[in-house]
């Protein structure tokens, strides 16, 4: 899986995308990924293997009151099949640094819940004094 293809969709390139991304059984519309990065604080992911979105991230940026800005990764989701190959951890890193080289946030987090053993095993390599990851109890 080394021939992976991580960019940031933008206004771009997201016609290069189908109309329908369905990962993990959502489908997610480019219609609605236009709507979401036309913030410049929200930014959607991929991981492309020949023409084909594999892996999808989406999150965004939090204006805190003191006026620092922090990253929220909502969602990382790699299709059923390519699943358990480090594509998850690839795309974590691509976008990390990604965060990073902008310099518009001093930290980001993540919220999963305990229960979902796959992403907590993938989110931890990340966690440090910093950069944290949250867990969440079902509601």
């Amino acid at each position: 899986m080394d021939d992976v293809e991580f960019i940031r969709l933008n206004e771009n390139n997201i016609n290069s995308i189908p109309d329908i991304i369905n990962i993990d059984d959502k489908d997610i519309l480019k219609k609605d990924i236009k709507e979401f990065i036309i913030n410049n604080d929200n930014y959607c992911f991929i991981g492309i293997i020949e023409n084909e979105v594999i892996a999808f991230l989406y999150g965004y940026g939090l204006l805190r009151p003191d006026g620092k800005s922090m990253f929220y990764i909502h969602s990382v989701d790699v299709i059923s099949r390519c699943q358990n190959k480090g594509i998850g951890t690839k795309l974590m890193e691509y976008v990390l640094k990604y965060i990073r080289n902008e310099k518009k946030y001093y930290n980001f987090f993540i919220l999963t819940e305990d229960t979902n053993i796959r992403a907590c095993k993938v989110y931890k390599k990340y966690a440090d004094k910093k950069e944290q990851v949250l867990f969440s109890e079902k509601l």
